[in-house]
C-alpha cells in the first residue's frame, strides 16, 4: 500500500460519508489528473496556482459547498483535496499531517521520475557510445538529449573548429539548413559565451533568450541565420561540452512552446549528459582519426608499392637499354627495343644530324625537320600533335635535351592513353638516347679533330716524297686534281651553343653529296674545310653547284645560311698550300662584302688586289672619286650612267651614244660636264685608270649586295 492510499484512508476515516476528491498536477508534463475519492458531483479538475514565496506549502480555500486543500511541493508538483462540505472538518494539525503524508507520495513519484531519468540517461549513453561513426554519434547525442529533457523540442551541437576559430553547428534536430550558417566566435552570443566561461544557462522566455544573445554581441549575420533556421522559440538550455578541462563545444536544446519552465534540475541533467556525450564524441573522433590515418597509411602503402613497381620497371628498362648502348648496337636497336617494350610505333628524330631513326621506315610520321624544330623552339615539354594525310593520326612528341641543348625527340604514335609503364619507358629511353646522341657527337668531334690534324700535317709538309707517303696513308691520290673549299656559317646567324650541331650537319650533308670522291673534310668552330680530289679541273663547277644546292635546301628549312670560298683547281697535292690560301682569300672577300655567295678564287678577278683593304677604305675611295655623280644626286644621275656605259664600251663614243639613245654631240657635252664635276681629264691615263677602278669597285659592291 503506497502513501497515497494511506492518505485516502485517512480522509475516508476522518470525513466518513462526506464526499472528497484528490487531484494531482504533474509539473514535468504540465498535466492535471484525478487520483482518488468519490463524489456525487461531476469530477471537475481544480485550477492549480502557485503559492506565494514563504508560504507553509499548503493552503486552505473555503467556498460555498466545498473546501479546497492545495499542497505544493519542491518538485513543482501539486496535490489538491476537494472536500464537498461547508467546513474543513480537519483540524490545522490534521491538514499539516495530511500534507506530509502526501509528500511521501510525491517523494515516491520523484524517485520514480529519477529512476526513469536514470534509465533514459543510461539508455541514451549506451546508444551514443554504441557507434564510433562521428556523424552518427552527433545525431544520436541530440536525439537522446531530447529524451533526457522531454520538455525540449529541438536542439543542436556546436563544435569548436581551431582552423576558423569558430563554433560550427552539427547534427541539428528541428532546424532548417540555415542553421549551418550560424557560426559564432568564442564569446559571441549565448553559445560562444557558454563555450568561453563553461557555465550552463537557462532561458524561460523568448525575450530572455534574445536579450542573452544581444548582451553577448551576436552579429547581425548570425542573428539573421538563427531566426531563419528556427520556429518561435520560448525557452532554451545551453551547456558546455568538455573533456577534462578542455572545452570542445556546446549543446543547446530549445522549446518551441513552453510545456513547463526549464529548471536547475534540467540544467544539471543536461550537463551530466553532456559529460558523457563529450566522451562519446572523443571516442568517435579518435576512431575517425584512426580510420583516416589507416586510410592514409593504406594509400601510402599502395603508393609505395606502386613506386616500388615503377622503380623496378625503371631499373629494368634502364638496364636493358644501357646494355644495348654499351654493346654499341646503335640507335636503331635502341628504338626497336623501345617499340617492343611499349608495343607502339616509335621514331627518333636526331636533332644533331637532322635524321629520323626507326626500325621500319613506314613508321615515320609526316613531320618535317622544320616543323619539329619550330615546335621545340617555343616549348620544352612533351606535346601531342594530330597529322592528317589519308587519315588523322595522333603523335606524342617527347623532347630530349642536354641542359638547354635540344638533341632531338621521340615520336610515339598514340592509339590510346599512355600508361604509367609507357611513360617510364619513354623517360628512361630518352635519357639513354641522350647519352647515345652525345656519344655520337663526341665521336664526331674526335673525328673532326683527327682530320684537322691530318690536314695540318699535309699543309705543313714541304717534302714531295713525304707528302706522297702521307697521302697514301690517308687514301689520297696525290697526283689528282685538287681544290679546297672553305665554308663559313656566320656567328651572328646561329646561337653559339648550336654552332657545333649546324657545322656537323653541314659536314654530314656534304659527305653524303660527295660520297664516292676522295676528300678530307672536317669542321672547325664555324667553318668547314673540304680538301677534294677531282678527275679533271672542269669538275670544279659541279662541286660549286652541289654546294649551292645544299645551301638552298638549308635556307628552305630555316637552317642558318653559309658562304663559301673555293680555290682554283691544281694538279698534284703539292699545290695544297696554294689552294688553301686561295680559298681563304676568297672567303675573306665574301666576308668583307657581307656576301652569302659561293664563289671561286678566279671569280674575284681584279678585286683580289683589294682583299686586304677594309670595306670602309674602299667605300671612301669610291666616294672621293665619284661623289659628285652619286645616284643620290638626282640632278647628275644620268651623268653617272653615261660614265659607266662609256667605260664599259671601251671608251667608244659611237657605241656609247647608240646604247644611251643620244646624239654623239650630246655624249661629248655630258663627258665634258663629267670631267668638270670630277676634276679629271679622260684623256689623261692616270685619271682614267682612277675613275675606271672606282667604277669597277662600285659595281662589284652593288653586285655583292644584290646576292
Amino acid at each position: 500500500m503506497n502513501n497515497l492510499e494511506y492518505g485516502g484512508m485517512f480522509l475516508k476515516r476522518k470525513l466518513k460519508d462526506i464526499a472528497f476528491q484528490i487531484w494531482g498536477y504533474d509539473h514535468n508534463n504540465d498535466e492535471t489528473h484525478f487520483i482518488d475519492g468519490f463524489s456525487h458531483q461531476q469530477a471537475t479538475p481544480p485550477k492549480f496556482i502557485e503559492l506565494p514565496t514563504g508560504s507553509p506549502g499548503y493552503k486552505i480555500n473555503k467556498q460555498k459547498g466545498k473546501v479546497t486543500l492545495q499542497f505544493h511541493y519542491e518538485t513543482g508538483n501539486q496535490l489538491c483535496v476537494i472536500i464537498f462540505h461547508d467546513s474543513t472538518i480537519l483540524t490545522e494539525a490534521e491538514v499539516k499531517d495530511l500534507y506530509y503524508l502526501m509528500s511521501l507520495y510525491e517523494l515516491e513519484k520523484t524517485i520514480q521520475l529519477k529512476n526513469q531519468e536514470l534509465t533514459t540517461m543510461v539508455d541514451s549513453i549506451r546508444s551514443i557510445t554504441s557507434s564510433l561513426n562521428l556523424n552518427e554519434v552527433l545525431e544520436n547525442i541530440i536525439k537522446h538529449a531530447l529524451k533526457v529533457i522531454p520538455a525540449a523540442d529541438a536542439g543542436y551541437l556546436m563544435l569548436y573548429d581551431p582552423d576558423t576559430k569558430r563554433l560550427l553547428p552539427k547534427a541539428p534536430v528541428g532546424f532548417t539548413d540555415s542553421i549551418y550558417q550560424f557560426n559564432t566566435k568564442v564569446g559571441e552570443s549565448i553559445t560562444g559565451t557558454v563555450f568561453e566561461d563553461g557555465k550552463g544557462r537557462i532561458f524561460n522566455s523568448r525575450q530572455a533568450l534574445f536579450e542573452g544573445m544581444r548582451a553577448n554581441n551576436i552579429s547581425d549575420e548570425n542573428l539573421h541565420y538563427i531566426n531563419l533556421s528556427a520556429n518561435f522559440t520560448e525557452g532554451a538550455i545551453c551547456v558546455p561540452i568538455s573533456i577534462k578541462d578542455e572545452r570542445i563545444g556546446v549543446m543547446i536544446i530549445h522549446q518551441w512552446k513552453i510545456k513547463r519552465k526549464l529548471n536547475e534540475q534540467d540544467l544539471n541533467l543536461l550537463q551530466g549528459y553532456a559529460v558523457q556525450a563529450a566522451t562519446a564524441i572523443q571516442n568517435a573522433q579518435f576512431h575517425t582519426e584512426t580510420k583516416q590515418r589507416l586510410r592514409e597509411i593504406t594509400i601510402l602503402s599502395k603508393q609505395l608499392e606502386e613506386k616500388n613497381s615503377q622503380l623496378q620497371k625503371r631499373q629494368e628498362v634502364h638496364e636493358t637499354l644501357m646494355n644495348i648502348s654499351l654493346k654499341n648496337k646503335g640507335i636503331n636497336q635502341l628504338i626497336d627495343e623501345l617499340k617492343k617494350m611499349m608495343k607502339r610505333t616509335v621514331v627518333l628524330f636526331n636533332g644533331l644530324e637532322n635524321t629520323f631513326y626507326s626500325p621500319d621506315t613506314s613508321d615515320s610520321p609526316s613531320l618535317s625537320i622544320y616543323e619539329i624544330k619550330t615546335i621545340f623552339s617555343e616549348k620544352r615539354q612533351a606535346v601531342c600533335v594530330n597529322i592528317t594525310v589519308d587519315t588523322e593520326k595522333s603523335f606524342y612528341l617527347y623532347p630530349i635535351y642536354n641542359g638547354t641543348l635540344f638533341l632531338g625527340c621521340l615520336i610515339i604514335q598514340m592509339t590510346d592513353i599512355l600508361s604509367k609503364s609507357d611513360q617510364i619507358t619513354i623517360e628512361q629511353g630518352s635519357s639513354i638516347l641522350a647519352l647515345e646522341l652525345l656519344k655520337r657527337q663526341t665521336i664526331t668531334k674526335n673525328y673532326h679533330r683527327k682530320t684537322y690534324e691530318q690536314f695540318q700535317e699535309l699543309l705543313a709538309c714541304e717534302d714531295s716524297f713525304q707528302l706522297k707517303k702521307l697521302g697514301e696513308e690517308m687514301d689520297l691520290y696525290t697526283s689528282s686534281y685538287w681544290m679546297i673549299a672553305i665554308l663559313e656559317i656566320p656567328k651572328s646567324s646561329v646561337d653559339l651553343q648550336y654552332m657545333d650541331i649546324e657545322v656537323d650537319q653541314l659536314v654530314s650533308k656534304i659527305n653524303t653529296e660527295t660520297l664516292h670522291m676522295e676528300k678530307l673534310i672536317y669542321g672547325f668552330y664555324n667553318k668547314i674545310i673540304l680538301l677534294l680530289s677531282l678527275p679533271q679541273s672542269v669538275e670544279a663547277n659541279r662541286i660549286r653547284e652541289k654546294l649551292q644546292l645544299i645551301r638552298s635546301e638549308r635556307e628552305s628549312s630555316a637552317s642558318p645560311f653559309f658562304r663559301g670560298g673555293l680555290s682554283n683547281v691544281y694538279k698534284g697535292l703539292e699545290n695544297m698550300r696554294k689552294c688553301y690560301d686561295e680559298a681563304q682569300k676568297t672567303l675573306t672577300y665574301l666576308t668583307n662584302h657581307n656576301s652569302k655567295e659561293i664563289i671561286q678564287y678566279e671569280d674575284i678577278g681584279l678585286n683580289r688586289l683589294f682583299l686586304h683593304q677594309s670595306a670602309q677604305e674602299i667605300k671612301q675611295f669610291i666616294n672621293e672619286a665619284l661623289a659628285p655623280l652619286s645616284a643620290y644626286n638626282k640632278k647628275h644621275k644620268e651623268l653617272e650612267k653615261t660614265l659607266f656605259t662609256y667605260l664599259e664600251l671601251n671608251r667608244s663614243a659611237s657605241k656609247t651614244a647608240e646604247n644611251l639613245h643620244i646624239h654623239v654631240n650630246t655624249l661629248y657635252q655630258r663627258l665634258k660636264k663629267i670631267e668638270d664635276l670630277l676634276g679629271i681629264d679622260l684623256n689623261d691615263t692616270e685619271d682614267t685608270l682612277k675613275i675606271q677602278l672606282a667604277c669597277h669597285l662600285k659595281k662589284s659592291q652593288a653586285a655583292m649586295h644584290s646576292m
